[in-house]
């Protein structure tokens, strides 16, 4: 049956975006509070986690399932950032719609005939799609990469050739993250425990970005939850935590060998799906006892091998278990996929896949200690392990008072190694080295030119502003504004990011010197980044990164010759102003805005203990990730309901009860 069809503009998509931001801005930021959800089941959630706020929303709306479609991925990749996608993404639809209402810019090309207004809709659509894909790699990649760098501190510090991590300053990272997601009376002692658990974990400065990966992937193997204590019980255990209890424990001091299966070591009289037929009584009892010699035989061999710790994936016979206990062998069976990787992972071993036999046995690795232990009211087992790779293996404790109450906080924690991850990954953005060619075409400002390129008018906006060809480089001059709040430079550092970890607590950063320049080749519009070869780089919080990249975009929007890119610049750089002034307004004592900016673009009065410190790379995943669902949200223009059938809806009902009933 033919559903409802309706037509979709800005204005209704930030009407539907609108009533998230609605339910997100209460709890953004440190001041923020905390949203209190009923679930179907009865149960009560209380929490700030903006992923966890909106995937309990129950929404109707395309559009706002595709905006928490897309805000749930960039969560999977910073660990954080779901309010903030939402803010910005509703200033800039805002933008875009007083914009559109004042007749400024992203207007429909006058080359362009069409027929009716839907087709004129969509036409100019498409184009601001395009426009903010251009404007992602031809201005704001640009801007970041060369103008922001010299700001950005570097976690890193380099002493008569020895690289070192500034502890300060992941400290200062860490609490910036938990600030915005925990209750202030917790979020400094699960700060602590978080910095203090990533230096248990590596040895080496050189290490961390390896180590950060592993406790990302393999977080929930090395998590054990405690709901019923308080959160200070919360505590880090060297070496692995298993969960499962001993089904065979047999006392074994010193180091031992181990090993892993994945089958069950008592073979059956057949293979599955094979009939096995026997004449007699006597041939069964035979077969049986066959077996179970074997059995008896293999355990034997493992005693005689030094073996005194199976781990197993699957659940081991009854027979398997009798004769282990007999030959001093502990068995850990039903082990979970997850934490066998791990094992895997640390020993470098690989579970042997094939019923043990008398000829060949798998490879084992060393145990230094494996012994039962209780954590709260339940029984597991701590595996002490020589670890074959830089990361040292440590186990997290954390309690709860409540079940979500503890929930919380193991999302609120993975979700700070997923924005760790992020941290220590090189920072991409476009940077490329200018051609020498003397006709491509310099944006100046207009008192210094007065003629325009013909390339820039034309009906593509996505197509680079030069006269040869697309893979030629792009020159954009600017010159630093005279303007009053702009005057101050801070003193100039040395050639790298230095470390925000010095005593006073300011930044020292160096000011861009000369003109400003932007240079870049673009092949296509989001295309051809180039990776920094640093990683570890911070900024400021409290607002800081959008307010200065907005000064920078209004400064490039005076001088750019492209009426609708220089239009997408100043919209984009207004609306970058919703994070600081939602910062601003939580705040007990109010600070103005404009104050602000002037203290940023000086940098003196600017103080790290205050604004807290943010890694880059996950500022601009954010600005990524809101373009790239703006960009396909503008784009649409037409929303047709699909009526299912009772048929249908019958035969997913019946699906959901069998699945019930599993």
């Amino acid at each position: 049956m033919q559903g409802h069809k309706e037509h979709v503009d800005i204005g209704k998509i930030l009407q539907v975006a609108e009533s998230l931001e609605s339910i997100v801005s209460g709890c953004f930021g440190p001041e923020g509070g905390q949203v209190l959800f009923i679930k179907s089941t009865g149960d009560l959630l209380i929490t700030k986690d903006g992923r966890s706020i909106l995937e309990c929303l129950l929404l109707d709306h395309p559009v706002a399932r595709m905006v928490v479609s897309a805000a749930s991925r960039h969560y999977s990749i910073t660990g954080d950032g779901v309010k903030s996608f939402v803010l910005l993404l509703c200033a800039i639809l805002r933008e875009l719609q007083a914009t559109a209402d004042r007749n400024q810019g992203l207007l429909l090309s006058r080359k362009a005939t069409l027929k009716n207004q839907y087709q004129r809709q969509g036409h100019a659509s498409r184009r601001l799609s395009n426009i903010l894909l251009t404007f992602q790699s031809r201005v704001l990649d640009p801007i970041i990469a060369q103008h922001l760098r010299p700001h950005f501190i570097s976690v890193f510090s380099t002493t008569e050739g020895n690289i070192t991590l500034c502890r300060a300053s992941i400290q200062r990272t860490i609490d910036t993250y938990f600030r915005g997601r925990l209750g202030c009376n917790i979020h400094q002692f699960i700060s602590r425990l978080a910095c203090e658990y990533l230096y248990d974990c590596f040895l080496r400065a050189a290490d961390i970005p390896v180590v950060v990966g592993l406790v990302s992937k393999y977080f929930s193997s090395l998590l054990t939850e405690v709901p019923g204590l308080p959160v200070e019980n919360s505590r880090i255990l060297p070496a692995v935590i298993l969960h499962r209890a001993f089904t065979v424990y047999c006392p074994a001091e010193g180091e031992v060998r181990a090993l892993m299966v994945t089958e069950p070591i008592n073979q059956c009289l057949s293979e599955p799906d094979v009939a096995f037929l026997v004449s007699s009584d006597v041939q069964l009892q035979q077969s049986q006892l066959y077996l179970r010699q074997r059995t008896e035989n293999l355990l034997k061999l493992l005693q005689r091998k030094d073996i005194r710790i199976v781990f197993s994936s699957v659940k081991q016979h009854d027979i398997v278990l009798y004769y282990a206990k007999l030959s001093g062998i502990s068995i850990v069976d039903c082990l979970p996929s997850e934490e066998m990787d791990l094992l895997s992972m640390i020993t470098g071993v690989t579970p042997k896949s094939e019923p043990l036999n008398d000829f060949l046995l798998p490879e084992t690795f060393p145990v230094v200690s494996c012994k039962p232990i209780v954590i709260g009211n339940k029984k597991y087992v701590h595996l002490v392990l020589r670890s074959s790779l830089a990361f040292q293996p440590h186990s997290l404790v954390l309690c709860g008072p409540v079940k979500g109450f503890t929930e919380q906080l193991v999302s609120s924690f993975h979700g700070a190694f997923k924005m760790l991850t992020q941290l220590f990954q090189p920072f991409t953005a476009v940077e490329e080295q200018p051609a020498n060619n003397a006709d491509s075409c310099l944006l100046k400002r207009t008192e210094e030119q007065s003629g325009t390129c013909e390339r820039c008018q034309n009906d593509s906006v996505g197509a680079p502003c030069h006269p040869e060809n697309n893979d030629q480089a792009v020159h954009m001059h600017l010159t630093h504004s005279e303007e009053k709040d702009s005057a101050g430079a801070s003193r100039e550092g040395s050639a790298s990011p230095s470390c925000g970890c010095g005593d006073t607590g300011s930044i020292e950063r160096r000011r861009p010197q000369g003109p400003f320049i932007i240079q870049g080749s673009y092949s296509s519009a989001g295309t051809g980044s180039v990776p920094f070869a640093d990683v570890g780089l911070v900024f400021p919080g409290a607002g800081t990164f959008e307010l200065l990249l907005k000064d920078y975009l209004h400064k490039f929007a005076k001088i750019c010759q492209d009426a609708e890119l220089a239009s997408i610049c100043t919209v984009v750089g207004n609306a970058f102003l919703c994070i600081p002034r939602q910062i601003c307004k939580a705040k007990t004592r109010q600070i103005h805005l404009p104050q602000r900016t002037k203290e940023m673009l000086q940098l003196d009065s600017l103080h790290i203990a205050e604004t807290g410190l943010e890694p880059v790379s996950c500022k601009y995943q954010l600005l990524a990730s809101v373009l790239q669902c703006l960009s396909q949200l503008v784009a649409i223009n037409l929303i047709i309901g699909v009526k299912k059938s009772q048929s249908a809806e019958n035969e997913e009902t019946d699906e959901d009860k069998l699945e019930a009933d599993h």
